[in-house]
């Protein structure tokens, strides 16, 4: 544990990738975040940048709300996205410098690789395109296997002032999904409080994803969220400089976020919700054709975003802005009244 460095401060002096705007100003890191966040009793945002339309909308939500937030892409969806490390990093900071000339001031923004778990050199391409945070989630392997991987990735990074996520407890675990008794055994699949906290004693991490029956995607009916394990590893973690996370956020209740900040979770993520808006403010003849070769390729709709980019970029400008209003504004009500981040920039 004490080979393990402590995380450095994200700047150009312990960074060469590291992307200075105008005054100076630089990405967050998930330290940076979320421990002002848990000393506040608020949780921050991290919404998947699925379009470059996703990105406009969530910058704009943050300095309209005055928001700290988190841009990510997870190592999954980065391809059928076309969101490579570097293009969103471009589209990112490029973001920022336009909100900046907006509203003339800056809101903390962290720009983090989600769930890399089968190309570990995805963590190295995010690092050089100026990316401030990943998560290596070896959440499949055995908890010492996992550790010894994590341990490495975080011994490499936190010299450069990148914060690392890990995960205990495979989100959405397949066991669990499978048992036909599931809502009476739910809890029996939750991450282990003393697991979690073996996993941040030998990797020193600065965030720890958990499973508390949350899952990805939609809920098909309302989940059993423990808030009382999530109060049990923050208490054991928090200690340790460590930040909980709750994946899983689309289709959980204003009350179910508020219940989980006060619990000790301060990294919320939020993607299928913010996508079903876009789609929604789209023409219906333009998923028509987007459904059609989802189908045809045996996929989902997500998964096609790639091949519609340009065709996208077409639209009357006026459906596009309605598009990245509507997020925007879903965002931005959720930051007030879920995430309880609104003002929280300075």
């Amino acid at each position: 544990m004490s080979q393990i460095p402590a995380i450095a401060e994200f700047s150009k002096k312990n960074n060469p990738n590291v992307r200075e705007l105008e005054g100076g100003y630089v990405l967050s890191n998930l330290k940076t975040l979320l421990t002002k966040a848990r000393a506040e009793g608020y949780g921050v945002v991290a919404i998947n940048q699925r379009s470059k339309y996703v990105v406009e909308a969530t910058l704009e939500a943050a300095w309209q709300a005055k928001s700290p937030v988190i841009c990510e892409v997870a190592e999954s969806e980065a391809k059928y996205c076309n969101m490579a490390p570097a293009r969103l990093s471009d589209l990112v900071h490029e973001g920022i410098r336009k909100m900046y000339k907006k509203y003339g001031y800056f809101v903390p923004v962290c720009l983090h690789m989600d769930h890399v778990q089968k190309d570990l050199t995805t963590i190295d391409r995010a690092v050089e395109a100026g990316f401030s945070s990943v998560e290596a989630d070896l959440s499949k392997l055995p908890l010492v296997e996992n550790a010894a991987k994590c341990a490495e990735i975080v011994t490499k990074l936190h010299p450069l002032g990148v914060s690392v996520e890990v995960e205990e407890g495979e989100i959405g675990a397949a066991s669990a999904l499978s048992d036909p008794n599931i809502d009476a055994n739910i809890e029996s699949y939750y991450t282990k409080a003393e697991d979690a906290k073996k996993l941040c004693e030998l990797t020193m991490p600065d965030a720890i994803a958990i499973f508390v029956g949350n899952g990805h995607g939609q809920y098909l009916k309302e989940p059993k969220i423990g808030f009382d394990r999530i109060k049990e590893v923050a208490e054991l973690v928090n200690p340790m400089g460590v930040n909980v996370v709750l994946h899983g956020g689309s289709g959980l209740a204003i009350e179910v976020f508020n219940k989980a900040i006060d619990s000790g979770a301060s990294k919320m993520n939020y993607a299928t919700t913010i996508s079903d808006i876009l789609f929604k403010a789209l023409p219906e003849s333009f998923i028509a054709e987007m459904d059609a070769k989802a189908a045809e390729l045996k996929t989902d709709r997500r998964k096609v975003l790639y091949l519609f980019e340009e065709k996208m970029d077409v639209l009357d400008p006026a459906v596009l802005k309605k598009a990245v209003d509507d997020m925007s504004g879903h965002i931005i009500m959720m930051m007030k009244k879920g995430f309880k981040s609104a003002g929280r920039a300075s």
